[in-house]
């Protein structure tokens, strides 16, 4: 990173400390963290299984035998997308209201932390679950969200007058819209909101995160694609995604662009958005109208936890469009938050923040 960057993302960080103020949601899950066994030494030692391909591999060579594979929990956590990726915005000094799945009609014990250090909490239904299957480069999310079907904008206003959800959305910064696509009702809740920010005297952000959608159809993903342009026509619309996620996007499209900045440009332009932003694992593009840019990212090779890695991507690319900063500073402050969360296995506050981008360019 240039040093001109440096300084300026590091000035902001350090003399802007004032809260924005965020809606975000819709999920809540319980993470399992978990590590697949390779060779069982003894009682106490395993070797993990390093890759995914060794774990597809293994789970082939199944096929009419069977099998025995030993998982090891590491950690039971707060997870979601909409969940960790307000914990680190909350972490970055921002006031979070959170809607999802939190426990209810009471908060469940694992989530009452996370609940007191929002602004406010709707919660309306119990949480999901997750088993997180870690491996060095990647990782498999087998979820159960039945709970889930309960999200709805039915019953996230039933907490509201009207008048006051109108004035809560008034006063937002931004609302982050996460993992479409295992909310079902998730199209209504984005419509609910359209409604609500259409005509306000400014345009708050709107960060978007539809959260690997490739079990759904393309008829579905086409309908949320419209409906994010709708948005982007009252607010500065944002659409995050993976490698992964942004080639099925592109597909759906009929956009054939082989290279991450180009396929970010032609995304947003197709979308008519405020930015396009897409995050590989080792590195970050982004595209708004009148720039684009890729960036090297703070990689490691062996990140003690990468379940949320992209959550917190998510996170710091916000925080720096909330401080002001450029597009392209902007994804220097999502890198950066994800490459702490990876080697840490948490979310950076603000000077920490500040610490590992220091340290990581004092060469």
């Amino acid at each position: 990173m240039k040093k001109s960057n440096v300084f300026e993302i590091l000035k902001k960080l350090r003399m802007d400390k004032r809260p924005r103020q965020i809606i975000a949601g819709f999920d809540g899950f319980i993470d399992e963290v978990i590590h697949v066994v390779a060779i069982r030494n003894d009682k106490n030692n395993y070797q993990r299984m390093a890759k995914i391909k060794d774990f597809a591999d293994k789970i082939a060579e199944a096929s009419e035998l069977s099998t025995n594979i030993e998982l090891v929990p590491q950690m039971i956590k707060i997870g979601g997308n909409g969940v960790i990726m307000a914990e680190a915005l909350i972490s970055a000094g921002m006031e979070v209201n959170y809607f999802g799945a939190l426990g209810n009609p009471d908060i469940d014990p694992l989530f009452l932390d996370f609940a007191q250090n929002c602004k406010s909490v709707v919660s309306v239904s119990q949480p999901g679950h997750t088993d997180a299957l870690e491996f060095e480069d990647g990782k498999l999310m087998l979820g159960k969200l039945s709970q889930l079907k309960d999200i709805s904008w039915e019953n996230i206003i039933n907490y509201f007058t009207v008048d006051d959800l109108i004035d809560l959305v008034a006063e937002i910064d931004l609302i982050a819209f996460t993992n479409w696509t295992m909310l079902p009702e998730m199209n209504d809740i984005m419509k609910g909101f359209y409604k609500l920010l259409r005509g306000l005297p400014r345009k708050p952000y709107v960060y978007i995160d539809l959260a690997d959608p490739a079990k759904r159809s393309i008829e579905d993903i086409r309908e949320v694609l419209s409906l994010i342009s709708n948005l982007a026509m009252e607010t500065n619309a944002v659409l995050g995604m993976n490698e992964k996620e942004s080639k099925l996007i592109a597909e759906c499209l009929s956009i054939d662009e082989t290279d991450i900045t180009s396929r970010a440009s032609e995304l947003r332009t197709h979308l008519d958005l405020y930015a396009a932003v897409i995050h590989p694992v080792k590195g970050a593009a982004a595209s708004s109208k009148n720039e684009t840019y890729w960036i090297d990212g703070p990689y490691t090779p062996t990140p003690v936890l990468t379940t949320g890695a992209g959550d917190n991507f998510n996170a710091g690319f916000c925080l720096g469009l909330l401080l002001d900063l450029s597009l392209k500073e902007a994804l220097y402050t999502g890198v950066y938050t994800s490459g702490f969360y990876v080697r840490n296995a948490k979310s950076p506050d603000r000077n920490e923040l500040c610490e590992f981008i220091s340290n990581y360019n004092s060469g």
